[in-house]
């Protein structure tokens, strides 16, 4: 790494956060975390203190000016977050003084910032969340085409690294048959429609349907 790496995943993929720490604490790298990735470790630190936050060696926090603003004028919603963000904040000057000492955990709008690194050296970028959002437009997924441009960028090391959470039909069968449910009710999937002929106790709820337990 002689140039900034940029890892491109959910801010809410907590394992991938981790995996990423874990990588830069064993080299001696600042992971840098945006604003919401920051925010949302911070909320998840609270049911489970084995989290790795903002307050810990080796991770810094990014935000730009419009952004610190945002977070000074709600001082009731982002009193104390703010406060935090000051203490580990990193600026982009400091990114651009010394890029090969930093891993960006960023989204697909973070292009914006992976464009500034862009010349003679290289830029890593890991691209680790489902492949097909690189075949959307951006107005379907914000920055999703200039992501899908690095992949033949000569200034862009563009690597392919995710697993997905998806578990395939058998796992799921053999997951509800050891729980072995009074009602199942199937969510996120295409498909709701066809459990019925895989499983057993199925009922399908359409959107905005209530269900009491």
């Amino acid at each position: 790494q002689k140039n900034i790496s940029f890892i491109i995943s959910s801010s809410t993929n907590i394992d991938r956060i981790v995996s990423a720490y874990n990588a830069c604490h064993k080299t001696s790298k600042i992971l840098a975390l945006g604003l919401y990735t920051a925010w949302t470790l911070e909320q998840v630190k609270a049911v489970s203190k084995g989290v790795r936050a903002m307050n810990w060696d080796y991770i810094k926090v990014y935000a730009n000016s419009n952004q610190y603003k945002v977070l000074k004028s709600n001082p009731t919603i982002f009193g104390k977050f703010t406060k935090q963000i000051f203490q580990c904040r990193v600026k982009k000057e400091e990114m651009r003084a010394n890029p090969s000492d930093y891993l960006f955990f960023g989204k697909m709008s973070s292009f914006r910032i992976i464009n500034l690194y862009k010349g003679k050296i290289p830029v890593n970028v890991i691209y680790s969340q489902w492949p097909g959002y690189l075949n959307y437009s951006n107005e379907e997924y914000y920055g999703a085409e200039a992501m899908s441009g690095y992949q033949s960028d000569e200034q862009i090391n563009f690597t392919y690294a995710h697993t997905s959470g998806h578990a395939v039909l058998k796992d799921l069968q053999r997951f509800a048959k050891a729980l072995n449910p009074k009602k199942l009710i199937p969510i996120h999937t295409e498909h709701g429609d066809k459990f019925e002929k895989y499983f057993e106790n199925v009922r399908i709820l359409r959107d905005g349907e209530t269900c009491e337990l």
